[in-house]
């Protein structure tokens, strides 16, 4: 497995191609930093895309919640 949180797109696509030729089945973890580009490399086969907005959108969310609902899933208990 490749994980790859880098804010240069041009080094990640390199990083893929480079992981790929090496095992052209290596499962490959991303962060994008923009939706644009997490579509893009959500294209590729084997890729997981986390598009950092929306994961701190959702953390935040779960935050929220757990301090309103304390029965919320990821509440501190």
């Amino acid at each position: 497995m490749l994980v790859i949180a880098t804010a240069q797109p041009h080094a990640v696509r390199q990083m893929i191609d480079t992981a790929r030729t090496l095992n052209p089945d290596i499962e490959v973890v991303v962060r994008s930093h923009n939706a644009h580009e997490a579509e893009l490399l959500a294209l590729e086969p084997g890729s997981v895309v986390f598009l950092g907005e929306q994961e701190l959108a959702r953390a935040m969310v779960r935050h929220v919640l757990a301090r309103v609902v304390p029965s919320a899933p990821g509440a501190a208990h």
